[in-house]
């Protein structure tokens, strides 16, 4: 995969992530829909992740206070980067 276009995806994901720790409730259930659409699928698919990891992640984040939700989000942007820099050595298993 073409490393910027990979690069460009994890930013969107990593962005639906923070968003869904937005303290905007309105941002927030916006953010959580994203999880559940065929273009979530399909960047997970771009992205070699797993969409339902993924997902439960973010839905099992979405239900803690705030603040939690504010580190658990930048935990999970942490492992994102994590796979999309080991991917490009085909070596990551993290979401799958």
């Amino acid at each position: 995969m073409n490393k910027e276009l990979q690069k460009l995806q994890g930013s969107i994901l990593k962005q639906a992530i923070r968003d869904v720790a937005s303290k905007d409730p309105e941002t927030s259930q916006q953010a959580l829909f994203y999880f559940n659409t065929e273009d979530f699928a399909s960047l997970c698919e771009h992205l070699k992740m797993d969409k339902k990891g993924v997902k439960d992640s973010i839905t099992e984040m979405y239900d803690y206070p705030i603040i939690s939700r504010k580190k658990i989000a930048n935990k999970i942007s942490g492992m994102i980067d994590k796979h999309l820099f080991v991917i490009e050595e085909d070596e990551c298993d993290c979401w799958q």
